[in-house]
């Protein structure tokens, strides 16, 4: 008997790191950028201007450990290719993590991160069969630049005390922004007891001493903002600890009052997610279609934590009623299709999404790809989630 694997055609070689790629066989344009770590993860998408999109992660060793850095790469107008990654945080000593980019009206490209300590011997972790410890000595640092020499400034603390971020900031009618942070607890264990808080930057991204605590917020972290559909108000989407749900908590548009988070249909499995408003008006949310059974969390209280580690699809879901429901949804990744009791650890995790519009109807996504190998981009259209073959403006 013949086998076809003699004869076929082998692109794997012409594939790239950073390289723009489009296939019959995948949902959009897409890319693998090139790795800058044995991990790399929690990307974040911003514009820089109309003619850059850039992308900025923490890549290293391992959460937690000694020269886990941010690097930066950049996608320019016309080029096939993103650039090679660019170390950007200055902190060698520490675990620099989870960083986010905005350009404030000034014209300066402003970076904040996480860096905390990092675990060696002498330090007790969380938990002994977790990787995961430290987290509760991270401090938010800053620094910023021009757009156009991309000279970093020395980085600076944003606030006095420990905090931790997921997403940018969002920016209110007044130019000042709002950025979404939560609280992490040695006394946490599994990081059960982190809380949300969202803090007030001035126009420049500086700290104003103002903060506001959502309020029961305890186990619902990483918020992410935009505005409601008729103006009146803040909507606020959060990852649940409990690793049940997507919660949603509305706020007042200067930012100082929030509602209790309450779940919306999107199951959440204790991983990131983030949304946007797009220009046809609708949400668009990126996240994991995956938590953990009725059954599990009937017992479940705020203060515990659970990981199913289950972080796949990775899925683009689609409201027009500000959340309340969720009638498009499109898993873009699914990652290598492993599945069953037996080898259900094989499938690598995709985690972490961010998630921008650019052109009118036209999706960038990035996330952590394969088990945090490497940091995968995908432009897809709105209407590839919708099924329709066009947009309805």
């Amino acid at each position: 008997m013949f086998s076809p694997q003699t004869s076929h055609l082998d692109l794997t070689d012409r594939l790239q790191w950073g390289r723009l790629i489009c296939s019959p066989l995948s949902l959009g344009t897409w890319s693998l950028l090139q790795p800058a770590g044995e991990q790399n993860h929690a990307p974040q998408l911003c514009w820089l201007d109309t003619n850059r999109l850039a992308c900025v992660w923490m890549a290293g060793g391992g959460e937690g450990t000694a020269g886990m850095s941010i690097y930066l790469s950049v996608l320019k107008a016309g080029s096939r290719s993103w650039s090679a990654a660019r170390r950007i945080s200055q902190d060698r000593t520490r675990s620099e993590q989870n960083p986010l980019l905005f350009v404030t009206d000034a014209g300066r490209i402003q970076l904040i991160h996480t860096a905390q300590d990092v675990r060696d011997l002498t330090q007790p972790h969380v938990d002994l069969n977790s990787s995961f410890s430290m987290q509760w000595t991270a401090v938010l640092r800053q620094q910023s630049t021009g757009l156009n020499r991309m000279r970093w400034g020395r980085c600076q603390q944003v606030l006095e005390g420990f905090a931790f971020c997921r997403h940018p900031p969002y920016k209110r009618d007044d130019r000042k922004y709002l950025l979404p942070i939560y609280r992490s607890l040695e006394a946490g264990g599994a990081f059960g007891e982190d809380y949300s808080e969202v803090l007030l930057l001035d126009e420049d991204g500086s700290y104003t001493g103002e903060c506001c605590r959502v309020p029961e917020s305890t186990g619902r972290i990483h918020g992410t903002i935009v505005r409601s559909a008729d103006g009146s108000s803040l909507l606020q989407f959060f990852r649940s600890r409990l690793a049940d749900a997507i919660y949603r908590s509305v706020g007042s548009l200067d930012g100082q009052e929030w509602s209790v988070p309450e779940p919306i249909g999107l199951p959440n499995n204790n991983s990131s997610i983030q949304v946007c408003r797009l220009n046809s008006g609708r949400l668009a949310m990126a996240f994991n279609r995956f938590s953990l059974n009725s059954a599990d969390t009937a017992q479940q209280v705020w203060g515990q934590a659970y990981w199913p580690r289950t972080r796949w699809p990775l899925t683009v879901a689609l409201s027009d009623d500000d959340g309340n429901t969720w009638p498009w949804a499109r898993d873009v990744d699914s990652g290598d299709g492993f599945c069953g009791d037996q080898n259900w650890h094989l499938n690598g995790q995709l985690a972490y999404p961010s998630l921008i519009e650019g052109q009118p109807g036209e999706l960038h996504l990035a996330y952590s790809w394969g088990g945090r190998t490497a940091i995968r981009y995908v432009c897809l259209r709105e209407h590839e989630i919708t099924g329709s073959s066009a947009i309805n403006l």
